[in-house]
């Protein structure tokens, strides 16, 4: 069968992917009391996996940069109790509320939300027939006017929606090509024979396995480099030293771009801790947190105050040399001879969205502006497309996307990124989105026109 010849859904909301964020969504609007408008406009979750809520979560092998309790906190509300009450006799909810001011590992935090998921993604469907779609991939966006038509494939098998609203969130990414971009943007060059790996990719390793990857590499002789600043290039750092001491490392290397950031809750106890920072550009005025965007946490925090400290990653007697590109083309060129003698270089630099094929209406392809840390949106993850326009109805806010800073929210006048997280998935960013969604869906469009089976079949 043609594409053209495809029936073709109308809804008012279709929500591409259910890990964190696509969840963080679902969250909020039982809260906001939405659930009826949504589904009164037609409203359909779609996945590609089969256990939902975790996203990819589960799989990184390190301590989260929160503690329990702000994960619990996204379960808190009057609205999600009746739904969530059976997660009270869960050992995993159990783990974490009674280590609630400590900083749990990832796949904790992952089994949390795959439970949590368990639980809401069928209550959307016998309340509200709100229905979910596992094993179902976007393969191509099309922005037509004021919707978009989205194709799914489930089990060769392929349907066209069409929608208002387009919530897309698939999780994150690093690639050489971003890799390559990010360090020609410092003025740096990858060689061709570079052997590259992503923080991404090294965090999901158990430490066995870690050993039998990179262990080879130590033979060669070249310096094993993470690049980046972020949570994930020193939980790379954490793990690297941990797995791999026992086979004779004894120094990484870090080159980094802007300065390493800690995370104090107050002015007070960064002064006792010793750390140095700017009063006026590192701390947020509402909190009064010292770097609360972009400092260090937990785990992080305390292996970034062993590298500032020039002391040895904790439990191992690996150090780190760091690099700090701060403009001078001394160190300019040093970074460069790194680049081109690493045994290894570590990506730790951020991620892109994972987005499905976009096009324009007329068939030219589409690509979303990007910023440092993230997409160039406004505060409902709208994007902006290459030309400059703003795709209304379109909303990323997960990994690789992320939150721009708002004044409104608070942060340090130091942080240009973007902020990723779990907690922020089910407040602010979220928040923003579905106010957007429920405000399009006020608007008189074409009338929801449902679908009789998940996806069409075969002529």
């Amino acid at each position: 069968m043609a594409r053209n010849d495809l029936s073709e859904a109308t809804l008012g909301c279709l929500i591409g992917g259910a890990g964190p964020a696509g969840l963080g969504f679902l969250f909020n609007a039982i809260k906001r009391g939405a659930l009826e408008q949504l589904a009164q406009a037609g409203t359909i979750i779609v996945d590609a996996g089969t256990e939902l809520g975790a996203g990819k979560l589960g799989d990184y092998q390190i301590i989260a940069n929160s503690v329990s309790d702000v994960f619990l906190d996204c379960l808190r509300d009057p609205l999600l109790a009746p739904i969530l009450a059976p997660l009270q006799a869960s050992p995993t909810f159990r783990h974490l509320k009674l280590n609630a001011q400590e900083a749990p590992a990832l796949p904790i935090v992952g089994q949390l939300f795959q439970q949590a998921a368990g639980l809401i993604l069928p209550w959307l469907e016998r309340q509200y027939g709100i229905p979910t779609w596992r094993q179902t991939r976007i393969t191509e966006v099309t922005c037509e006017g004021s919707s978009y038509v989205v194709w799914l494939e489930q089990a060769g098998a392929i349907r066209r929606v069409r929608t208002s609203s387009l919530v897309l969130n698939l999780g994150g990414k690093q690639t050489r090509s971003s890799f390559e971009e990010s360090s020609q943007a410092m003025g740096l060059q990858l060689p061709q024979s570079a052997s590259i790996d992503s923080s991404d990719s090294l965090l999901r390793l158990q430490p066995e396995a870690l050993r039998q990857r990179y262990r080879a590499r130590l033979k060669d002789g070249g310096p094993i480099c993470v690049v980046g600043g972020s949570h994930s290039a020193f939980s790379a750092l954490d793990n690297l030293a941990s797995a791999l001491h026992h086979d004779g490392l004894r120094e990484l290397t870090l080159v980094h771009r802007s300065p390493i950031r800690l995370f104090y809750e107050t002015a007070a106890e960064a002064l006792a801790a010793g750390y140095d920072f700017d009063p006026l550009q590192d701390i947020c005025p509402i909190s009064k947190r010292v770097n609360r965007s972009g400092g260090l946490r937990y785990r992080a925090h305390e292996i970034g105050r062993q590298v500032l400290a020039g002391q040895a990653i904790g439990g191992t007697p690996v150090k780190v040399k760091t690099l700090h590109l701060d403009g001078s083309a001394e160190r300019l060129a040093s970074a460069q001879t790194l680049f081109d003698s690493a045994a290894l270089l570590v990506q730790g630099m951020g991620y892109q969205p994972i987005v499905p094929e976009l096009r324009c209406q007329d068939g030219r392809p589409l690509t979303l502006r990007t910023l440092r840390g993230g997409l160039d949106s406004d505060a409902a993850g709208s994007p902006l497309d290459q030309h400059g326009q703003r795709l209304k109805g379109l909303h990323l806010f997960g990994l690789g996307s992320g939150l721009a800073v708002d004044p409104r929210l608070g942060s340090e006048a130091s942080f240009s990124g973007r902020i990723y997280g779990v907690w922020q998935f089910h407040n602010d960013a979220s928040r923003e989105a579905l106010e957007s969604v429920l405000e399009r869906l006020d608007k008189p469009g074409v009338p929801f026109r449902p679908m009789a089976s998940p996806v069409a079949e075969h002529a």
